[in-house]
């Protein structure tokens, strides 16, 4: 007797989509910045809206998985499509992972996310990828998998590429999806939450706490060289209500509290960033919101400040990248570090904790660069900050300008964490010096202890202890970001 799914027309295959992530090596090797994969959760609510009852995830770094684990694992699912979402520095996991469902049988292999729409040609020139979906995937790849079950190619297909005979194709981009609303929410019932509890999101004040990513918008319009543009560069956004839907959603539900904002630029459209907060003030009381990415610092102002100070906003991360001028110039960074500075100052007034992002490494960077750079940090009543070696990236504009041992080697998991092989000019000890005198000059300022402890979000043994063992890490490990 026929399926009766089938029957009906309904989709029956059985779709695994995959969080590539750095395969484990040891069982001491643990992964951080390991988040919830909020786009395959959005991918998966759109297979599931299209028909497609069968869609599980596996995230690798979820579950610690090494190149054995993986086959395992694929193999036990039995999945008829595997997906796998990838950024440059899980391409080798990807790979593995490729290998792994085609050993296990799997029919159609799709690589999709940041890295496989950079890299096109060096994902199909792996024979285990059958096709690849650029940039956004909730209309593609159920287009694709309806193309796949009529056997009719995927060659009317917008936005994906696919090997023919020994070449290339390359199909049409597909439109940036303009009414983020009609995505159906996010699938959060793939999402383990409560595991994603002992590891550390890009927010690190959540280590140990129940949260979810959300994206509230996508798309930024500002055009700095060193950025992807997976999600385009036009501001797109949910409306207010749509967020707080979902934010209600995620805490009715879900028992959610703690949500983190996983934007490129929240608060781009002003009234829209106050409208949301004003929705939280007034019906959603009792969320702590963390904006470990997300923000254009020097956007803000009072009102706006005071805005997320009532709604629960616990936590914001200000790019400042460079203080350099020139440098400024040339990666088009074009935010004014006055403005900056006093909505810093804003923020903390508030007691909302306040990261920042610095890079160094750029091409050209002089030692002069470097050292501004850390002196406008130290200068900042900041309460902690990141720092990140440039990276040439295929993608983004500051690749192309990059001679090829500058760039991004996709073949290793491990160019995008050293300043070994980054895009400086200056050798990588000079580097790691600067790091080292940025860091010590900047945290063993009893000033900026007593504040980071006075604004800390949560109290509690397990993170004091993180805090204690990040900050270990950052003198005794130079390598480490």
């Amino acid at each position: 007797m026929e399926n009766a799914a089938a029957v009906l027309g309904a989709p029956t295959m059985k779709i695994l989509l995959i969080k590539a992530a750095r395969l484990k090596s040891s069982p001491s090797r643990r992964h951080d910045g390991v988040m919830p994969p909020l786009g395959l959760l959005y991918l998966a609510a759109a297979l599931k809206k299209a028909g497609h009852a069968e869609v599980s995830l596996l995230h690798i770094a979820l579950e610690g998985l090494d190149q054995a684990g993986l086959e395992l694992e694929i193999a036990r699912r039995r999945p008829d499509v595997v997906g796998i979402s990838a950024m440059t520095s899980e391409a080798v996991s990807m790979h593995a992972a490729a290998a792994a469902a085609k050993k296990a049988g799997v029919r159609l292999v799709v690589a999709g996310g940041a890295h496989p729409t950079a890299y096109v040609a060096e994902c199909l020139g792996d024979a285990n990828i059958d096709a690849v979906v650029r940039n956004e995937g909730e209309l593609t790849f159920p287009e694709l998998l309806a193309a796949h079950e009529r056997k009719a190619g995927f060659g009317d297909v917008k936005g994906v590429s696919f090997r023919r005979g020994d070449g290339i194709v390359n199909n049409p981009p597909r439109e940036f999806i303009e009414d983020l609303d009609s995505l159906p929410m996010p699938a959060w019932d793939l999402a383990e939450m409560d595991r994603y509890r002992e590891f550390v999101p890009h927010s690190p004040m959540l280590y140990g706490r129940r949260y979810m990513s959300v994206f509230t918008s996508r798309g930024c319009p500002f055009r700095c060289t060193f950025c992807h543009n997976i999600f385009g560069k036009r501001f797109r956004a949910h409306s207010p209500a749509r967020v707080l839907e979902e934010l209600r959603l995620l805490k009715e539900k879900y028992g959610v509290e703690n949500i983190e904002v996983a934007d490129d630029v929240f608060n781009l459209d002003r009234a829209r960033a106050a409208a949301v907060m004003r929705g939280l003030i007034d019906g959603l009381p009792g969320l702590s919101l963390f904006f470990g990415n997300g923000l254009r610092a020097e956007l803000l102002d009072e009102e706006l400040v005071d805005l997320f100070s009532k709604a629960g906003v616990k936590y914001v991360c200000a790019a400042v990248e460079t203080a350099s001028p020139r440098l400024r110039e040339q990666i088009k960074k074009n935010a004014d570090l006055e403005r900056l500075r006093a909505a810093v100052e804003l923020l903390v007034k508030k007691r909302i904790f306040v990261n920042a992002f610095v890079m160094m490494g750029f091409p050209g960077e002089t030692l002069r660069e470097l050292l501004l750079t850390a002196r406008y940090l130290w200068s900042l009543p900041l309460h902690s900050f990141l720092l990140f070696f440039c990276r040439g990236y295929a993608g983004a504009e500051l690749c192309g300008t990059l001679p090829p041992e500058k760039r991004i080697d996709p073949k290793s998991d491990n160019t995008c964490f050293v300043p070994y092989g980054g895009c400086a000019d200056r050798p990588a000890w000079q580097l790691l010096a600067v790091k080292q005198l940025t860091t010590a000059v900047f945290y063993l300022n009893p000033a900026r202890l007593l504040r980071i402890f006075r604004d800390l979000p949560f109290g509690g043994a397990r993170l004091y202890w993180f805090l204690f063992r990040t900050m270990a890490l950052k003198f005794a490990s130079p390598g480490r970001r």
